[in-house]
């Protein structure tokens, strides 16, 4: 009344102003999202990805998940079968990005320089970064990289 306003919209106002994200960074959030979600939502092949990604990675876990850091690197330069599921996991999260991206994925035959890549980061990154492998994988890389550089000298 007379051009006051009441407390309610004060204190509404107070909550628009002192927002903690603002509406713009929200609504651009959401124009961001949105396609990623209507992908998830409707691209059969990228739902096909993200289920193989997660069934190989699953399937890595529970055969490396009681051994030591030596043998999981001796299992992956031997074994063929694991090596196989570790290209799997890699060529899924690759289609998988892609498609998310809007991307066209195209198949080709065999691997390549950048899966190869790929895989050895994973395998490190595993190696160093679990918590049942990684201390005693650090130590071993510290031991490895002291006798590389005292050799040196």
């Amino acid at each position: 009344m007379f051009g006051r306003k009441s407390r309610a919209q004060k204190l509404r106002q107070e909550a628009r102003g002192n927002s903690l994200v603002p509406a713009a960074t929200l609504a651009a959030a959401y124009a961001g999202a949105r396609p990623i979600a209507e992908r998830l939502l409707y691209d059969d092949d990228l739902r096909d990805n993200i289920r193989s990604f997660i069934e190989a990675a699953r399937n890595i876990y529970e055969e490396l998940s009681d051994e030591d850091p030596t043998d999981i690197v001796a299992r992956l330069w031997d074994d063929d079968k694991l090596r196989s599921q570790v290209e799997a996991v890699a060529e899924a999260a690759q289609e998988g990005a892609k498609r998310v991206r809007g991307e066209r994925v195209r198949r080709r035959g065999g691997g390549g320089f950048g899966t190869l890549l790929l895989i050895v980061a994973g395998a490190l990154g595993f190696l160093f970064l679990y918590p049942k492998t990684g201390p005693q994988a650090r130590r071993i890389a510290m031991d490895i990289y002291g006798t590389l550089t005292s050799s040196e000298g």
